[in-house]
């Protein structure tokens, strides 16, 4: 069941994928309920994630699941070698952030002619999130001689986009030194670099007030289109206090308000479950969910994320 499904999924995204100019996408997504894995391709080689719960067990599941898959790439005529399986269990404290290998081993891969640098083993998340490739082709055609800002940018896809569609400048913010470096790399692989691409590690919520005190003082000018993808929940050590998207969208919102003109474009997206927008937040800006327009073929199966785009009134 699994390799016939997979199978039919690759011979049609793939043909698609071709179209679309990627060469990552996903082929599984717990299709079948007694099978709880993902399954993604990124240049050829199969990226797989495994969701164990508390009664199961972490070892049989990952040594049965990496058997399952090395079949499935055997099928594809893949390199059942160059497999790759995490396991997805629930974390706690600072366990989720942490390094799974230290391999080091970068990929390169394409997306609507812009390359990215993956990294398939070292941590959970490879680095590109592919569910929002719609997301970042709406910033890339509204990009144009504006100051973009990207927030909780992890490694700058979004950077990249603004940058490939003629963004004026671009301002990179997030709490971890290791995910803007890569961020940098990425904008360097694309032939994006100079001083109007500025890279800033700091806790979001703290560099927006820094930021409007910036505005306020002449320092700075305005964004005129800024992408707020924020994780669901966040006690990494750049956060003060620890951040919860539910309680503190809102005072994001605010504080993006803050540092942009009127007329600005705000793409704010998560993937919390049973999220629902601050009802005040209609009383400074336009907003119109676009989540149906942002999730990709490969996702529609299951909604990866919700999606607003929002204008500052």
């Amino acid at each position: 069941m699994l390799i016939n499904r997979v199978r039919k999924n690759h011979k049609h995204r793939k043909k698609w994928a071709k179209r679309e100019g990627v060469s990552c996408f996903r082929l599984y997504d717990r299709d079948i309920p007694e099978l709880p894995f993902i399954i993604d391709t990124y240049e050829g080689r199969l990226h797989a994630s495994v969701f164990v719960h508390d009664e199961m067990d972490i070892q049989e599941a990952q040594e049965l699941t990496l058997e399952w898959l090395k079949e499935v790439a055997k099928s594809l005529s893949l390199d059942p070698e160059q497999t790759v399986l995490k396991v997805r269990a629930r974390q706690s404290g600072k366990q989720q952030y942490k390094k799974r290998s230290s391999q080091a081993q970068r990929l390169e891969v394409n997306e609507a002619g812009l390359r990215f640098w993956v990294n398939l083993h070292d941590y959970l998340d490879t680095g590109l999130f592919l569910d929002h490739r719609q997301t970042r082709e709406r910033v890339s055609e509204e990009a144009r001689d504006k100051r973009f800002l990207n927030l909780f940018a992890y490694t700058g896809s979004f950077t990249v986009h603004a940058a490939a569609g003629g963004a004026s400048e671009t301002v990179t913010v997030d709490s971890t030194q290791g995910y803007l470096q890569w961020a940098q790399d990425n904008l360097e692989l694309n032939q994006f670099a100079g001083l109007q691409h500025r890279f800033e590690r700091a806790d979001v919520r703290t560099f927006l007030e820094d930021e409007a005190q910036a505005i306020r003082q002449g320092v700075r000018p305005r964004y005129d289109l800024v992408v707020l993808d924020p994780p669901t929940f966040s006690n990494s050590k750049g956060a003060h206090p620890p951040f919860d998207v539910r309680r503190h969208h809102a005072e994001l919102f605010d504080g993006v308000y803050q540092v942009t003109k009127r007329g600005a474009v705000l793409y704010f997206s998560n993937n919390a479950q049973r999220f629902s927008l601050h009802p005040d937040l209609e009383k400074r800006w336009e907003i119109t969910e676009i989540t149906e327009e942002t999730v990709p073929l490969d996702f529609q199966q299951k909604r990866p994320h919700r999606c607003w785009r929002c204008l500052r009134r």
